[in-house]
Parts: structure tokens; C-alpha cells; sequence
């Protein structure tokens, strides 16, 4: 496996929308496909939304899940807001799959 670096900003087009994040989704997804290491370069954006979030790395962890995530999903160049928006959503990521899978 190597790892493979995703400058975020040259990806995308904004950080509001699903439409938005379904871009970094198909680029990650590939790289996964590949057996490789994605390693997202955060500079120079701003906070996600969650809409954001749901199309590209909620739609990763679902598709993978997230334990195949955890080593192959790394992040670089972030503020520490952007680390906190990431990690909450993958909490509630977890909290809600955990919860349905329950039903």
C-alpha cells in the first residue's frame, strides 16, 4: 500500500453540499479501490457541513466501514476546528450506525 496525497482544495468547489462532496468521495473511493492510503491535505479549507461530510467521507465509511478506515484514511495540513468538525462527525457517524444496527 502506499499513500496517496489529496490536495481537498483542488477538488472541490465548496464545502457546503452534498453535491459538493460527492467529488472527493469518487477520488477517495478510487484510491481505496487501489488498496492505497489516502492522505487528505486540508489546507486552506474552511469548516465542512454535514451534507458535505455525508457525500464524501460518510459515503467512504459506509461503503468500507469504519475499522477499514481507520489506517487508510489519514489527515494533514487541518486546523484544529477542521480536526473537531472531522471527529465529531465521525462520532455521530458511529453513534447512528451503532443505533440502527441495534433495531
Amino acid at each position: 500500500m502506499k499513500k496517496e496525497i489529496v490536495k481537498v482544495s483542488e477538488v472541490i468547489t465548496g464545502t457546503s453540499t452534498n453535491a459538493e462532496g460527492y467529488p472527493l468521495f469518487v477520488v477517495m473511493d478510487k484510491i481505496i479501490e487501489n488498496r492505497n492510503i489516502i492522505v487528505l491535505s486540508l489546507k486552506g479549507c474552511s469548516i465542512f457541513s454535514s451534507s458535505f461530510l455525508n457525500s464524501s467521507i460518510g459515503s467512504l465509511l459506509e461503503k468500507y466501514g469504519v475499522a477499514e478506515m481507520k489506517g487508510r484514511l489519514l489527515l494533514t495540513d487541518f486546523t484544529p476546528v477542521i480536526a473537531d468538525n472531522i471527529k465529531q462527525y465521525i462520532k455521530r457517524f458511529k453513534q447512528f450506525n451503532r443505533s440502527n444496527f441495534m433495531k
